[in-house]
């Protein structure tokens, strides 16, 4: 379970990247608030499991 948390981690990362390059800001932001909520959600499971 913590690999893949890793690989979310990393999967989220990369989208971020992705989403810098876009020319809309609004998408932009909607797209780093839902990355920012399933940063939350990883770290309260990760918060779970210890």
């Amino acid at each position: 379970m913590k690999i893949t948390l890793a690989n979310a981690e990393a999967a989220l990362d990369e989208v971020q990247r992705d989403t810098d390059k876009l020319r809309s800001q609004e998408l932009r932001k909607a797209i780093e608030k839902y990355i920012e909520m399933q940063r939350a959600q990883i770290k309260a499971l990760r918060r779970m499991m210890n």
